[in-house]
């Protein structure tokens, strides 16, 4: 079972959006939190709405400044100082953070950026069919999507290897026609490294052509330093539901499962199944899961927690403990982590166990303020 010990905030500043978090415990028993760091410009007239009022919601995942932060915890889970911000894309604006510690000690992060584009080219880059997301009154300008890249640190994350941006997904048009190809799909979700020394990374693409959400996989075998697109985990061809934000998990046995978040599946979690390592995929399962994302963190007994965010009334977090080998996840009893967030802008967990046993989650979350910040949980196992 699971009991809840505390919840802490990581990190809050009125001027920033922090959001969509990650956890990993290094290997010297270190614990940092990678997030996603933008500004929020409502700090500037002083105006920071009650919940229920209709400024409360005005943040946005598009941001010309947007990075990645990294902030360390004490033996106690107290933040240390100041976050540090990894250097950012020369080009393009930082989204999401997603950690992985591997065997050698090295940390690698995933994320994805956005390239932002004047109002005065927006007419001509339409004209050549590049997509572009945002608008001018509510972003400052339009961006396009850029890419999904890995940074390798050697040193606990004190320093970065450029951005490396994955590899082209061949059956996806160009992001900009001749000159940019669409490199591997926005990624937010676990990384896994196999027994192997595989390493299987999950993104997602929308296909132009109904706007399909596909999740796709892509493989390292040489510590991240190249990947290699592996093909398709998950898509419904008929187009009635889609499928994104995928997480990774290797169970004991061997199987290699995808945790998707779900488009027309009234919220509930997918999962797919691969028995040969990512080389082929059975068709996915919907579950019972309300929420999304979902992340799984392997926990030494063989068991696996899920974490995902609730974005139904009452907003928050919630949790379950799945023993692969003995219950489906459909059999697993929720955990409410979290009930009393102010609005659906929540969630997007990510756990890790520290080094006395214990479960820290990380999420995001509002304040009565609306200030979007990370908090932690500190979860135990009990009997």
């Amino acid at each position: 079972m699971l009991h809840k010990l505390w919840d802490r905030i990581i990190y809050r500043d009125p001027r920033f959006y922090a959001a969509f978090p990650s956890v990993a415990t290094l290997a010297d028993g270190s614990v940092v939190v990678a997030f996603r760091r933008a500004r929020d410009h409502r700090w500037l007239h002083g105006h920071r709405p009650p919940a229920g009022h209709e400024d409360f919601g005005s943040v946005d995942h598009l941001d010309v400044r947007s990075h990645l932060a990294l902030q360390r915890l004490s033996d106690d889970m107290e933040p240390l100082g100041e976050p540090s911000m990894l250097p950012p894309d020369p080009e393009a604006a930082d989204q999401d953070a997603s950690l992985l510690v591997l065997r050698d000690g090295r940390l690698i992060v995933a994320g994805f950026c956005w390239y932002p584009v004047s109002a005065a080219h927006v007419g001509t880059l339409r004209a050549m069919g590049v997509g572009l997301a945002g608008s001018p009154e509510r972003t400052g300008c339009q961006f396009i999507f850029w890419g999904g890249y890995t940074r390798v640190s050697a040193d606990g994350g004190r320093s970065w290897s450029p951005h490396r941006f994955l590899p082209v997904v061949p059956d996806l048009p160009d992001l900009v026609p001749e000159l940019r190809p669409y490199l591997g799909g926005p990624v937010r979700g676990r990384m896994v490294e196999a027994s192997d020394g595989t390493i299987h990374l999950a993104s997602y693409a929308v296909r132009p052509e109904g706007g399909r959400h596909v999740a796709l996989h892509h493989a390292s075998t040489d510590g991240g330093d190249s990947w290699t697109y592996r093909g398709v985990i998950a898509e419904d061809k008929d187009g009635a539901a889609g499928f994104c934000e995928p997480a990774l998990q290797c169970l004991a046995d061997g199987r290699l499962v995808a945790f998707h978040r779900t488009f027309g599946l009234e919220d509930r979690l997918a999962t797919s199944i691969s028995h040969d390592g990512g080389r082929s995929w059975e068709r996915w399962t919907v579950h019972g899961v309300v929420g999304h994302p979902t992340d799984a963190c392997a926990l030494p007994d063989g068991r696996v927690l899920l974490v995902y965010g609730y974005r139904h009334a009452p907003y928050g977090v919630r949790a379950r403990l799945w023993n692969p080998e003995r219950q489906s996840i459909d059999e697993t009893e929720e955990f409410i982590i979290r009930d009393d967030a102010p609005s659906p802008d929540v969630g997007y967990p990510w756990a890790s166990v520290t080094p006395d046993g214990r479960i820290l989650v990380v999420y995001y979350i509002a304040d009565g303020r609306g200030i979007r910040h990370v908090e932690a949980s500190l979860l135990a196992l009990t009997p």
